[in-house]
C-alpha cells in the first residue's frame, strides 16, 4: 500500500471513535487484500506476501477485539477466522479466489458497520491528539491543496 494511503488511514484513527475505528481496519484491511491480489497476479511473492500479512493483521486485530458476552460476536469471530483461514491459504496456495472469498466477508459485513458508526455520537478513541483540516485554494492559474494540522502540540494521551 502506498505510503499517501498509509497515511490517511493513521489520520481517521486519530480522529475516530470507537466504531469508526472497526470501518477503518475494514477499509484498511480489503484495501490490503486487494493490493495483494494485484501483486500475486504480477507474481510478486513478496510484495504479496507483506500485502496478506497487513491484511490478516487486520482480522486478527478484529478477532481479539470482540467482546464475546453478547451472540453476535460468537458468529463474527467464526467469520474472522474464516477470513484469516482464507487469506492464509490464499498466499499459500497463490489463489486469488480465495482472496475474494476474505473480501467479500468482508465487503458484506463492513456495510452494517458503517451504519453503526453513523449513529455512534461518542467522541473520539485518541484525546489529545492535533485536528487535521484540508481544504483547497484557488491560485490565479492552479488549485493548491493545503493541509493544516493544529498548533496544540501537547500530542497523545496525558500523564
Amino acid at each position: 500500500m502506498e505510503k499517501e494511503r498509509l497515511q490517511e488511514f493513521a489520520a481517521r484513527v486519530t480522529q475516530a471513535n470507537r466504531s469508526e475505528l472497526v470501518v477503518v481496519i475494514y477499509e484498511a484491511a480489503l484495501a490490503s487484500i486487494e493490493e495483494g491480489k494485484s501483486c500475486l497476479e504480477k507474481n510478486d511473492i513478496m510484495a504479496a506476501r507483506k500485502e496478506i500479512d497487513r491484511a490478516r493483521g487486520m482480522v486478527d486485530e478484529l478477532l481479539h477485539s470482540l467482546d464475546l458476552n453478547y451472540e453476535i460476536s460468537h458468529y463474527l469471530r467464526q467469520l474472522y477466522i474464516y477470513v484469516y483461514r482464507e487469506l492464509c491459504q490464499g498466499i499459500a496456495l497463490r489463489d486469488t479466489a480465495r482472496l475474494d472469498h476474505a473480501s467479500a466477508v468482508l465487503k458484506g459485513l463492513l456495510p452494517a458497520f458503517r451504519g453503526v458508526a453513523e449513529q455512534d455520537d461518542s467522541g473520539p478513541v485518541m484525546e489529545n491528539t492535533q485536528q487535521i483540516y484540508a481544504g483547497l485554494t484557488y491560485g490565479r492559474d492552479s488549485l493548491n491543496e493545503t493541509v493544516a494540522v493544529g498548533v496544540n502540540y501537547n500530542r497523545g494521551f496525558e500523564a
